[in-house]
């Protein structure tokens, strides 16, 4: 059975109006224009939304006509075969007057059987809708709302030129889990029908259990993102064979121009050429939009709003740990006060993948062999999720930037201003505004404050990589320059 769904607002006001205007209505003006069942029919048959209206009705009437066929055939000889009213008063064998009273009946029998296909329509939506989006292991979220309510805001009524909207945050962090909850709350909220669209360029995977996964496709290019949305949203007969990027992009164009799209591109930092691909994003945009999730965020470019995936807060992740272990029947986590679990919270912070892979090490080890594993870095998987979160980002630093990035730790949790960050890094003003710009863009710090002052911090679980596992990568770099300069001879 289909979800119940929001009374339309007057609707059977725009039905008596739909049928007036049964062959004159500008399609731009009509009165049932953002019904799903409407919109359904328009991209099913690719015909006018004046005649995709008309369908609907016809089936509404065809519908009403099994219950109240004197009801379907009085409407049908008044507005579709638009005949007087005298001419179908006389035809029922009724006065004028009464049969202002009938016709007002039957609108409202009419209006209240295309409100049961337009539920059936909405639901079928959300189904397709939901099935494009990613599986998530867990529906309960923790402290992420805010950040939900201020994003579903923004990409249900966006200002004016903001079509493409960045989530950018520390690997783990939960960028995946807010997009796909965000356009769940929006399908099922929306007025009217929204299509979307989910096209992933992850390249691997962390398990908890099991470490770094490889994702098996290819690094994500701007001609496969199109070819992807082309086989996602055009059903099979809408394709012109062979799917080139240009009749894709003309096809996508056509699309999502003439029905709003809601597309989110997930892992957008292991797209292979995103230069390439913002171009053909904003050619696309308009009235559809795009959610991009990254690790990296994109400031410079123009026309893209960027929302940061912040880590939780103390209460709400010890109330994921808590979740956590009750799912996994683990009672003494999920019973222990906040006390014995702070250490934790105090070790790796807010980050929801660390926090579910401790909760998972706690079925054998205790918390505090946990929490100094994960200080230490011991063990192959807290090994591979640091690799997981960290390396890429890491590697794309220069000497500055990593230098940069071991200072912080030096100052408290709110971090430090400019000056005091340069005193102790001893580096030239427009080096560390440099180390700091792409620090900020990778994730890895933390900026806040005023228009006046700007504080720079890193998340603690940064601050426990640092202290411990970058050594070891140090170490590493180094050694394979040792060996590289080996090799090429004095």
């Amino acid at each position: 059975m289909p979800e119940p769904t929001a009374p339309i607002p007057d609707l059977e006001e725009r039905v008596h109006q739909a049928l007036i205007t049964w062959y004159s209505a500008a399609p731009q003006d009509h009165p049932l224009r953002d019904l799903a069942l409407v919109q359904q029919i328009q991209a099913a048959l690719n015909v006018s939304l004046q005649r995709a209206a008309n369908l609907a009705l016809e089936a509404a009437l065809e519908s009403l006509a099994r219950d109240a066929s004197r009801d379907a055939r009085l409407l049908r000889r008044r507005f579709v075969d638009e005949r007087p009213v005298f001419v179908v008063a006389r035809e029922f064998s009724m006065a004028e007057a009464t049969f202002y009273k009938h016709q007002r009946r039957a609108i409202a029998a009419l209006t209240a059987t295309l409100a049961e296909l337009e539920q059936d329509a909405r639901s079928q939506h959300r189904a397709r809708a939901e099935a494009r989006l990613p599986w998530l292991d867990n529906g309960q979220i923790f402290g992420l709302q805010p950040l939900l309510d201020r994003l579903t805001s923004l990409l249900s009524a966006p200002e004016p030129g903001q079509l493409i909207t960045v989530l950018t945050g520390l690997g783990g962090v939960g960028k995946t889990t807010a997009a796909r909850h965000a356009l769940e709350q929006i399908v099922q909220g929306a007025a009217a029908a929204l299509e979307v669209g989910w096209v992933s360029a992850q390249q691997q995977t962390f398990h908890p259990g099991g470490g770094i996964r490889p994702v098996d496709r290819p690094a994500l290019t701007a001609d496969d993102l199109l070819l992807a949305l082309t086989v996602q949203l055009l059903p099979a007969e809408a394709r012109v064979a062979p799917l080139t990027s240009s009749r894709s992009l003309a096809a996508l164009q056509t699309l999502l121009r003439q029905t709003p799209h809601l597309v989110v591109i997930d892992n957008l930092e292991t797209v292979a050429d995103v230069e390439s691909l913002l171009p053909t994003l904003r050619r696309l945009a308009g009235p559809s939009r795009f959610l991009l999730t990254s690790r990296r965020a994109l400031p410079h470019e123009p026309g893209i709003y960027h929302l940061t995936v912040p880590e939780l807060a103390e209460p709400d992740a010890l109330a994921l740990v808590r979740h956590e272990a009750r799912m996994r029947n683990l009672a003494t986590v999920s019973q222990a006060d906040d006390a014995e679990l702070r250490p934790l919270y105090d070790t790796v912070g807010g980050n929801p993948l660390t926090l579910k892979l401790a909760v998972g090490m706690l079925f054998l080890l205790p918390l505090p062999q946990v929490v100094d594993n994960l200080r230490r870095a011991r063990g192959h998987t807290i090994g591979e999720l640091y690799r997981y979160i960290y390396w890429q980002a890491w590697n794309q630093l220069d000497g500055a930037g990593q230098e940069v990035l071991l200072c912080i730790p030096n100052f408290a949790q709110n971090g430090a201003d400019f000056a005091s960050i340069q005193r102790i890094c001893e580096l030239r003003e427009a080096q560390l505004s440099a180390a700091l710009e792409r620090l900020a863009m990778l994730s890895l710090v933390n900026v806040a404050g005023d228009l006046h002052d700007r504080r720079y911090s890193i998340h603690r679980l940064t601050e426990t990589f640092l202290l411990r596992e970058v050594i070891r990568w140090q170490g590493l770099a180094d050694d394979q320059e040792d060996e590289w300069s080996l090799e090429q001879g004095p």
